[in-house]
């Protein structure tokens, strides 16, 4: 059985915690905890297993700092993300599976590292159906063919873009969400890369399945991904 993955923000400023929220809800994760204080923070860390922490490291005193560590050394917190002010001596938690960003930092970012956690070995051991005969292996970077055992690997950024659009495939991305997302540059760089990974992505669905079309961008010019069967 597939372990469940709970991510817990503790942010004692509610706005900043809301915004969190509302960009983390949209990846596969199956809860999100919202602390703002240190009281319900221990319960919540002593109540469930967090798989991933995010706080802002600067409101850790002393005492709060070895308990996160020791939760973390028990293993009832896998991964943590801490953001801090650079001008600020704030204790930072100095172990494995520990990411630091430094403020100002854009939302965007800390999505793209909570993606990358995602995509990792820990959290995706699972293999994705996309049609009944057709399955996308994210950790092993393979897309297979059941029916004819064709496979095709994938390389990295091709199997990041392909990850992230399926699980956004009921939202419409942008260029510029794409480009964020799997290159980390803006739209106002002048780069074909994501076109051509498109086109190679499409190239290695139409070697494993010549009857199926692999479409990815709208008449809208906006991006998802719908596998559709094509016309002879």
């Amino acid at each position: 059985m597939e372990e469940k993955i709970n991510l817990l923000i503790y942010e004692k400023e509610i706005k900043l915690n809301q915004i969190l929220k509302e960009q983390i809800y949209k990846l596969k994760i199956d809860k999100i905890y919202e602390i703002t204080n240190e009281k319900k923070l221990l319960e919540t860390l002593e109540a469930i297993k967090v798989n991933i922490l995010i706080l802002n490291l600067n409101e850790l005193n002393k005492n709060l700092k070895n308990i996160i560590e020791n939760y973390k050394l028990n293993k009832r917190i896998i991964n943590i993300v801490g953001y801090y002010n650079k001008n600020n001596s704030c204790l930072r938690i100095k172990e494995k599976n520990v990411i630091l960003i430094e403020k100002p930092f854009k939302i965007i970012y800390l999505v793209n590292e909570l993606e990358k956690l995602l995509d990792s070995k820990f959290f995706n051991k699972s293999n994705i159906l996309l049609m009944n005969h057709l399955k996308f292996l994210p950790y092993e970077k393979v897309l297979v063919n059941l029916k004819t055992r064709k496979k095709e690997h994938l390389t990295e950024k091709e199997n990041k873009l392909l990850f992230y659009l399926y699980n956004n495939k009921n939202i419409e991305i942008t260029k510029n969400d794409l480009l964020n997302a799997i290159w980390g540059v803006s739209e106002s760089i002048n780069t074909h890369t994501l076109e051509t990974h498109m086109y190679r992505l499409k190239q290695k669905f139409h070697k494993i399945e010549p009857k199926l079309s692999l479409i990815l961008l709208n008449q809208n010019g906006l991006y998802g991904m719908s596998l559709e069967a094509s016309v002879l």
